[in-house]
């Protein structure tokens, strides 16, 4: 995401209501199909966002693969 994308989504109504959280969650699709949900902590520290994840969470390949693109 470039920088100019990121202004233009916290502009957006649901961006505005992002400060206010201090939890957001992380839907994907794991390796066998079943979906998660994880729940991550973060903050704004004035120029970027910072996640918190629990010490054990399940292992995400990195980079994420990208299908259909």
């Amino acid at each position: 995401m470039q920088p100019d994308e990121f202004i233009e989504v916290l502009n957006r109504p649901i961006g505005q209501e992002l400060p206010a959280r201090d939890v957001i969650r992380l839907a994907y699709v794991a390796k066998d199909g079943t979906p998660r949900n994880v729940p991550i902590a973060f903050t704004w520290n004035g120029s970027h966002i910072v996640l918190c994840a629990t010490k054990n969470p399940p292992q995400l390949p990195w980079p994420p693969s990208r299908t259909g693109s």
